[in-house]
């Protein structure tokens, strides 16, 4: 039996830290969506019944009383490759020159960009302003606009970045905004540059939720708009009085010796942007709905560019967490007047935080309430659906935010919304991971600006690129040929000692003994149909044969499994060094090696290990479709035609490369007219087994016939902690169990080491600092890790088939994913460490796997009857597991089999009664028996009986047969126990 760990139920800490991260989720996503649901109700109103009467508007009078000015501030640094589109773009726009003015902010010594600048005033007429050095303030972008702010006198004063392409109605409909009453206004941003990878793909995503969604509604409602850097525009009059306020709320922090650095400037020393607020932005938005402004959210779109990098966007995202933590520490110490003002502004200032911190908080906890089989209360339950619930809607909003705001072609459009459905928790854990970044930097002091490199791709013009090479690529060889053969084989040696080392120490167990007993043994024909069975006719074609060729000794049947493990081992290296490099491929290959998980079922006889094999294979070739060449193509269809042929969820592994096909950007680098031949020829192939196969699945769903799946569990969140325990290796794999308390400890925190593994498989750490690891072959090996694993969890919520072992195909992924993550250290020292720690611990596993005792000795049952047993005697097996004594008892001994006890009937009593009669000693043999009426009725058959149980199964003897009474009474349970 599987190792019994006690129950957790209820921990107070674990229901503590669930209510706690599942409260502030939920509580956080009501905050956001409770203005999406009123703003909907309202606009569902207003079309029912039409729209109100506006109010008389009484803004502040303009300076020529119609027509406003505007100037516009533009901050710039290093932006020499992107300030040209931004410049032309504003004045390109649709406005009267002589009523808007663009004043250009440079600092000292940014050369480049100053030349560029130079070039456009010749054909361009703007203003340029460099900050001095010695104003007041440390260099950054708060502090230049309010040098610009005291140089400007327009009636509007608005912001634009250097990378950004405004529309050309913008300056109009913020003229039409405040001639309509509004105080300050916000417009839209769209970051366009999908086109440069997942992490900007999931930007626009994100960027289409925020202001096509979320901030319209949040206008609509008035809470406080936490206002983007760009594209937002004020009256003159509220930024000077917001300086005014802020100083008098907060205090002044420049010097006697700054001030008098102003006075002989002749500036006012007016400061509407927090200069020591690396998110001015954000905190001006919070403080002018605080103030009581009106604010307008304007229709215009402004295209930015999202940092191709992810370095860059761990810069950019860390300043912005940077300055929310800074602006709840600043408001915490001043706080707004008013109860409602604190509540907004404290909560938007951690709202930012709230979502990526508790998505990881709850996937952790997850993962340590279910080691520890912790059963949540109702409450708890409650809790967590609702915010699983949450976490649904928001990333179908995030799919919808970008499908607003994308204009690519409908099939990449929606295959994109769905990518974002699909990956929205990894970009949740890249947020998280900028999260810490802030709250290390803001707690060390470190409110710098951190500078976001543009490189002018933000206008969406993909023509120069070639989407070929999208996702393509092969594998590097990284090492001399000799130096790579000599440790593959070295792994290989490795792998078969640990795999045939006392290969039949143990008695095969039922499963084995079917493969040989009952299925191996049939004919080639009948081999072909396997009724009644779930699984395909290929391994035990293959057992029949090598049985053929070696005999039927537990060597010689369990032999095929291990050959078959050598071929996963070297499978999974060439996938490595195909997706990756050799080194990962060799160190999958030694994870595969030691892992208890593929020395067991490279052991045992069944398909598993074939199973894995072909899965590796199946998929190197299916990597290998990029290169358009026949072998791959013949070598893609034959191993995956063998891989539908081996066990069932074969199909869950095809099904994992057609999701992957579909939502990469090129195909996953195949040819579209390739892909599609290859998968009708391996269709045409599967067919015969498909059909078979489904109308397997409509007997069984309609109750008519099919295999038995009643011992299938019910699906939970514990089968896949329980699959990626298996994984690591915990070492108690049915019928050997060899758990204990402390190892499941151990195998609990190497599962931790292995998580943190496929983590860092995602990123690399190089020459130009951090980058995504290829999305091509990580988004591959996503798709083999988690659709043969989550697709039949949620099957089972219909018709239970998910087992953990059934998995195994994801563990080919697991392994790769997590050799690449080891690479990815960048520290030798820890790489090296972390190595160790995998391969001791595995190597412990498989050294207290070889001690195990199997819970079903089955030789040593039959061999105990065949040594006791006369040529008289019969053996009653119960339930139907004679194949099981037939296999190992060589003695002319009479078999038979009764039902189970759920089962048993008056006749199986009655026959039970004949067999007593008739034969000297009945030898009831019970596989997950109890003293069920069979039992109770044989006792009171015989004068003589005793029982011995070994692991689940249990031999009672019965002799000296007295007379059996009626058996109608021992099934109506009057007879005692």
């Amino acid at each position: 039996m599987p190792l019994q760990l006690p129950v957790v139920s209820p921990n107070p800490a674990i229901t503590f830290l669930a209510l706690l991260f599942g409260a502030i989720w939920t509580l956080a996503n009501f905050y956001a969506f409770y203005p999406l649901v009123q703003s909907g109700v309202e606009v569902l109103v207003e079309r029912l019944r039409g729209p109100p009467a506006d109010p008389e508007a009484d803004p502040d009078p303009l300076s020529d009383g119609g027509r406003p000015t505007v100037d516009v501030l533009l901050a710039a640094y290093d932006e020499a490759d992107v300030i040209e589109q931004a410049i032309t773009s504003v004045l390109d726009a649709a406005y009267p020159d002589d009523h808007r003015t663009l004043t250009v902010l440079l600092e000292p010594g940014d050369d480049p960009t100053r030349a560029v600048v130079d070039r456009l005033r010749e054909s361009y007429t703007f203003d340029v302003l460099t900050v001095p050095a010695s104003y007041p303030g440390d260099p950054n972008k708060p502090r230049a606009l309010n040098y610009g702010f005291e140089h400007t006198d327009g009636d509007i004063v608005g912001v634009v970045d250097a990378e950004d392409i405004v529309a050309d109605g913008l300056f109009e409909e913020v003229a039409t905004a405040v001639g309509d009453g509004a105080d300050f206004a916000q417009g839209r941003l769209d970051m366009a540059n999908e086109d440069d990878g997942w992490l900007n793909l999931l930007f626009r995503a994100e960027y289409g939720y925020w202001y096509n969604v979320v901030t319209p509604a949040f206008a609509r409602v008035d809470y406080p708009i936490p206002m983007a850097g760009t594209t937002c525009f004020f009256r003159r009059s509220i930024l000077a009085t917001a300086s005014e306020k802020r100083l008098a709320q907060r205090g002044d922090p420049w010097t006697d010796d700054e001030w008098a650095w102003i006075d002989a400037h002749g500036l006012d020393g007016v400061r509407p942007w927090d200069p020591r607020n690396v998110t001015e932005d954000f905190e001006l938005g919070l403080f002018l709905w605080e103030l009581d402004y009106e604010f307008a959210y304007l229709d215009a779109v402004t295209t930015e560019e999202s940092p191709p990098t992810l370095a860059g966007w761990l810069d950019q995202r860390t300043r912005w967490k940077k300055g929310k933590v800074y602006t709840l520490l600043d408001r915490r110490e001043h706080p707004p007047a008013d109860r409602r003002d604190r509540a907004h502004v404290y909560w938007q200032s951690l709202l930012p935080h709230l979502g990526p911190l508790n998505v990881a908080g709850l996937v952790v906890l997850f993962l340590i309430a279910n080691l520890a089989t912790y059963r949540p209360s109702t409450l708890v339950g409650a809790v967590l659906s609702l915010g699983g619930a949450f976490a649904v809607v928001t990333a179908v909003l995030f799919a919808g935010g970008y499908w607003t705001a994308s204009d690519a072609a409908l099939p990449t459009r929606l295959r994109r919304a769905l990518l974002s459905i699909v990956t929205l928790p990894l970009y949740w854990f890249v947020q998280w991971g900028a999260d810490i970044r802030a709250l290390v930097r803001v707690y060390g002091g470190d409110l710098q600006w951190e500078h976001t490199e543009h490189f002018g791709r933000g206008t969406g013009d993909t023509d120069g690129r070639d989407p070929d090479a999208l996702g393509r690529r092969t594998g590097r060889l990284t090492l001399p040929r000799y130096q790579r053969l000599l440790a593959l084989a070295a792994v290989l040696v490795a792998a078969g000692i640990l795999r045939v080392f006392v290969l039949g120490g143990w008695s095969l167990w039922t499963d084995e003994v079917y493969s040989v007993a009952v299925r191996g043994g049939l004919p080639l024909a009948d081999l072909l149909i396997l009724p009644n069975d779930p699984h395909p006719p290929l391994y035990y074609l293959l057992l029949h044969w090598w049985m053929d060729l070696f005999g039927t000794g537990r060597v010689a049947v369990r032999s095929l499994s291990v050959v078959a493990g050598l071929g996963a081992t070297a499978g999974v290296y060439l996938l490595g060094t195909e997706l990756f490099d050799d080194r990962t491929g060799l160190l999958a290959a030694a994870l595969v090696a030691v892992s208890a998980f593929h020395v067991h079922f490279s052991r045992v006889t069944r398909m598993y290990a074939l199973f894995v094999m072909l899965t590796a294979l199946s998929w190197y070739y299916y990597a290998r479709l990029r290169d358009d060449s026949r072998a791959s193509a013949v070598g893609y269809v034959l191993l995956t035609t063998l891989l539908v042929y081996t066990h069932v969820y074969g199909l869950f592994v095809v099904l994992a490369q057609h999701v992957y096909t579909a939502l990469s950007e090129v195909d996953g680098g195949i040819g579209r007219r390739r892909w599609v031949r290859v998968s009708a020829a391996l269709g045409l192939l599967s067919t015969p087994w498909a059909a078979l196969l489904g109308l397997r699945v409509v007997a069984i769903v309609t109750g008519t016939g099919g295999a038995n799946i009643e011992w299938i569990p019910e699906p939970s969140s514990v089968l896949l902690t329980q699959t990626a325990i298996s994984f690591v290796g915990f070492p108690d794999f049915y019928p050997l169990t060899a758990g204990t308390v402390g190892l499941y400890l151990l195998a609990a925190v190497l599962l931790f080491v292995y998580v943190g593994q496929l983590l860092a498989s995602v990123v690399r750490v190089g020459s130009d600092g951090l980058t995504l690891e290829d999305p091509s072959s990580v988004g591959q090996l996503a798709a083999l890790l988690f659709v043969p694993t989550l697709v039949p969890i949620l099957v089972s919520l219909v018709v239970p088939i998910y087992v953990p072992r059934y998995a195994a195909p994801a563990s080919v992924a697991f392994v790769v994913l997590a050799a690449r993550g080891l690479r990815n250290v960048p520290v030798r020292r820890v790489r090296a460490g972390l190595l160790a720690v995998v391969l001791v611990s595995s190597l412990v596993f498989v050294g207290v796997y070889y001690t195990a005792d199997s819970a079903e000795p089955w030789s040593q049952v039959a061999g105990t009857i065949t040594a006791n047993a006369d040529a008289d005697d019969v053996v009653v097996h119960q339930p139907d597991s004679g194949y099981a004594q037939r296999y190992y008892a060589e003695a002319a001994l009479t078999t038979t089999t009764i039902p189970q006890a759920s089962r048993l009937g008056v006749d199986d009593l009655q026959y039970l009664r004949d067999l007593s009669t008739r034969h000297g000693t009945v030898y009831l043999v019970q596989y997950y028996g109890s003293r069920d009426a069979a039992v109770r009725y044989l006792d009171a058959c015989h004068d003589g009986s005793s029982s011995n149980r070994r692991g689940v199964i249990t031999v009672r003897e019965y002799s000296r047969d007295t007379g059996c009474p009626d058996p109608a009474a021992f099934l109506d349970g009057d007879q005692p126990a």
